[in-house]
């Protein structure tokens, strides 16, 4: 990366944050005459009480949301949302309720209306990614990118502390690979380190208090929106390569790989970054070794620390690595078979360098 040769895009999009702001979505939707309403059960309560706000206009609810997108299920939704006529998406929930609104929207022209209720960051990007049966499959396209995100930290405040806890690592894993994305600039690189100052004080809070509170939860969600935001704009690496294998291929819990791996990844990689970014990651983490700090935080909010942790099974760590090899990316450190099966042994183990 340069800091004075640079190409730098952004997007479109309108971001409502604050408590409250999940009154506004019956304003929002007058424009449209037929809501399709996607989410899962944690916040029906909120889509019943949308769906009652707007009435008579009719609003077609679909309730059944499943990790990672599978095929099955979206054929479902796209089955009921043209049948239904439907003129725009609303997705209330976390990253996989966001992920089937754009896989419809990848099939039809439609714009979503995002209302999160996790720290995914999927509703600040323009990437849709559906498991098939030979795993998961991702892209980039910007008419899946939500035109209107709308950030209550009423709604992420009802999460479980273990929830909470990782999908704040799932954030953290944005930010941190946005930080030495091949085709970073200033702009995603400042962005991402404000980004993790500000999931690092959420997360040291959310661990020291055993509960998410108001200010903690407001802190991790603009996180997490900053993280989506830079995941909209570069290139990710090894950590989400090895998270999408993991979950799209072996049935792994996605933001628990996500909790787990990303010291072992940083550790990885850290011989290849450059003297500014091992300091900005120090200067973060408040520590000479990041990777250990960062462990040690995710640790202390609860989160597992290892594979064996998560169930994940050292005989399958061949295989995994022959599929994390497949499709080459760039990367900061180099890939081989070697030292991938080194990496996840390691985060099998626990052993940090």
């Amino acid at each position: 990366m340069t800091f004075n040769n640079f190409t730098y895009s952004s997007f479109e999009r309108r971001v409502y944050f604050g408590v409250g702001k999940v009154d506004l979505l019956p304003g929002l939707l007058k424009a449209y005459q037929r809501p399709f309403l996607i989410t899962g059960s944690s916040l029906r309560p909120y889509a019943e009480a949308l769906i009652r706000q707007v009435a008579p206009k009719p609003v077609v609810l679909f309730d059944e949301v499943i990790q990672h997108v599978p095929i099955q299920l979206v054929n479902k939704a796209l089955a009921q949302f043209n049948t239904q006529k439907a003129d725009v998406l609303v997705a209330m929930g976390g990253g996989s309720t966001i992920g089937l609104a754009k896989a419809i929207v990848k099939e039809v022209d439609m714009p979503i209306i995002a209302v999160p209720s996790t720290y995914s960051g999927s509703e600040m990007t323009n990437i849709w990614g559906i498991r098939g049966e030979t795993g998961k499959t991702t892209g980039r396209m910007t008419a899946v990118l939500p035109k209107i995100v709308v950030y209550d930290p009423q709604l992420s405040l009802r999460m479980p502390l273990s929830l909470a806890a990782t999908s704040a690592m799932n954030a953290m894993a944005h930010l941190i690979e946005a930080l030495y994305a091949v085709d970073g600039n200033p702009m995603t690189y400042h962005q991402s380190l404000l980004g993790m100052k500000t999931l690092v004080e959420g997360m040291t809070q959310l661990a020291q208090e055993q509960a998410l509170s108001l200010e903690a939860n407001e802190q991790l969600l603009l996180g997490a929106s900053l993280a989506g935001a830079a995941l909209a704009e570069v290139s990710m690496a090894l950590h989400h390569k090895t998270a999408h294998v993991l979950g799209g291929s072996f049935g792994m819990d996605h933001s628990k790989v996500h909790s787990v791996m990303q010291s072992y990844v940083l550790d990885y990689q850290w011989p290849f970054l450059s003297t500014r970014t091992q300091s900005d990651f120090q200067e973060v983490f408040q520590h000479e070794k990041p990777a250990l700090q960062l462990r040690e935080l995710s640790k202390a909010m609860g989160n597992p620390t290892t594979l064996e942790e998560i169930n994940f099974r050292r005989e399958d760590i061949p295989a995994a690595v022959e599929i994390m090899l497949q499709n080459p990316y760039p990367n900061p450190a180099p890939l081989s078979e070697l030292g991938l099966t080194t990496l996840l042994t390691n985060a099998y183990a626990g052993i940090l360098a």
